[in-house]
C-alpha cells in the first residue's frame, strides 16, 4: 500500500499497516484558561478506537469511532480559577494499543472579587477590584456602554498577584423604582488575537422607594 506524506506523516501509514494509533503531534497541547475553548487532534487508527480525557474539565468528541484519519475535539468545560497551571491527559485506544497526549490549561487570571456589587438609587461613587497575575497591558475591561454608569482604564503591576481596580467609576442617581444593571468583563487576546473573557460581575443599581 502507497504511504503519502501529507498532513499526518509518515507515522500515520503504519497504523494502517501494523494497527494501533499514531497522535499527529506528540507535543503537549495547550488551551486558555476560560471554558469553552476548543482544539482539534489529528490521528491515524488502525481500526475502531476510543478516546476519553482523565478529568472532568475536560471533554473529548467524538468519543469512539472507525480506523482510518481521524479527528477529536476538545473542549474545555469550564475556567481555570486554580490560579496555577493545571494538566489533563488525553488517551485514544485502538487494537488494544493507546496513545496519550498531555493537555495543558493556563494558569492565567484576573477575577473580580465581587460577582456582584450593589449601588442604592442615590448613586455615587464606586471600585471594582480584582485579582490577577498578568502583565496590565494584556488585561482589558469592557462593558455595555450606558449613560448612568462610567469608568476610567484599570491600573495594576506586573506578572505576579497583584490587585487591580477601576479608577473613576461613576454611578449616577436612579430615578426610576426600577433596578438597573451593567456587565463589566475582564479580557485579554489570545495568540489568534481573539478577546477572551476571563471573568465578569455586576453592578446592580436599586431603584427609588416608592412613595
Amino acid at each position: 500500500m502507497a504511504c503519502m506524506l501529507v498532513a499526518y506523516g509518515l507515522t500515520g501509514c503504519m497504523a494502517d499497516e501494523v494497527g494501533g494509533v499514531y497522535l499527529v503531534s506528540q507535543e503537549p497541547e495547550s488551551m486558555y484558561p476560560v471554558a469553552n475553548h476548543y482544539v482539534e487532534i489529528l490521528f491515524q487508527a488502525g481500526g475502531d478506537w476510543t478516546a476519553s480525557t482523565s478529568t472532568d474539565w475536560l471533554e473529548v468528541s467524538p468519543s469512539h469511532g472507525s480506523g482510518g484519519r481521524n479527528a477529536v475535539t476538545l473542549k474545555t468545560t469550564s475556567a481555570n480559577r486554580t490560579k496555577a497551571e493545571r494538566t489533563a491527559v488525553l488517551t485514544i485506544v485502538s487494537d488494544g494499543k493507546q496513545e496519550s497526549m498531555t493537555i495543558r490549561q493556563s494558569g492565567d487570571y484576573a477575577i473580580f472579587d465581587q460577582d456582584e456589587y450593589v449601588v442604592d438609587a442615590a448613586g455615587g461613587p464606586l471600585t471594582l477590584t480584582f485579582t490577577s497575575n498578568m502583565d496590565r497591558n494584556n488585561l482589558y475591561v469592557s462593558y455595555q456602554k450606558l449613560e448612568w454608569i462610567s469608568w476610567t482604564e484599570p491600573i495594576g503591576e506586573t506578572r505576579t498577584d497583584w490587585r487591580g481596580r477601576l479608577k473613576e467609576l461613576t454611578v449616577s442617581p436612579n430615578p426610576s423604582e426600577d433596578e438597573r444593571q451593567a456587565i463589566f468583563v475582564l479580557s485579554t487576546y489570545s495568540r489568534h488575537q481573539e478577546l477572551m473573557g476571563l471573568d465578569t460581575t455586576r453592578v446592580r443599581q436599586l431603584g427609588v422607594s416608592a412613595p
